[in-house]
């Protein structure tokens, strides 16, 4: 299904978040990507254990974001913005850990989640091909067998073109489907134009 900045009117979410500040409410209504993900992801969403990949300071409302049944983690893969951000963001717990890594993994989170949203990191922060591979392998030994993945992958990032040889989304997209089976695709266009995946984790 496609989605431009017709399609979710930012009044919309003006009673779910009227009380958060205004830095944060602003983040959340002016791009496309964001009120999608307030607004269509809840529908597909699983619940239950959710990780948040890659935290910053607009993960202070991600508890209700995410949903607040759910318990939630955030994997940070750069230095917090605040020493305490548990309290901040509200989480469940909080780890510092660099998902572009092949070994010490995090015992406890290793076959822990229902479902793992990676929302542009992929194709925002510039990783190499070898680092999307680890960070994609990591994400597979996270999730509970049959657990769910939400990947948005942004098609107009500068960084992912230049890392990827200008493979760029295609060849994250291949990366997926080698170890998840895509069970729907939205793609969205407008001021953030990418694709969002939700695929379920399959055995190797």
């Amino acid at each position: 299904m496609d989605f431009d900045d017709s399609t979710l009117d930012p009044q919309a979410f003006r009673i779910v978040i009227g009380h958060w500040d205004a830095r944060h409410r602003d983040f959340w209504i002016s791009r496309l990507g964001r009120r999608y993900l307030l607004s269509v992801v809840p529908t597909w969403s699983r619940g239950g254990n959710v990780l948040e990949i890659g935290a910053a300071w607009y993960n202070k409302y991600q508890t209700e974001v995410v949903g607040r049944d759910a318990e939630l983690t955030v994997v940070d893969i750069k230095e917090p913005d605040s020493p305490d951000l548990v309290a901040m963001v509200g989480t469940f717990r909080y780890v510092k850990f660099d998902m572009t890594q092949a070994d010490g993994l995090p015992g406890e989170l290793v076959g822990a989640f229902d479902e793992i949203r990676s929302w542009g990191v992929l194709s925002h922060l510039g990783f190499s091909p070898e680092q999307c591979r680890v960070y994609l392998d990591n994400v597979h030994a996270f999730l509970k067998p049959g657990g769910q993945v939400i990947f948005k992958l942004d098609i107009d990032t500068h960084k992912t073109v230049k890392q990827l040889a200008g493979a760029g989304v295609e060849f994250l997209e291949g990366l997926i489907q080698e170890r998840f089976t895509v069970l729907h695709t939205d793609t969205l266009a407008g001021n953030t134009p990418g694709h969002v995946h939700y695929a379920e984790k399959r055995e190797r």
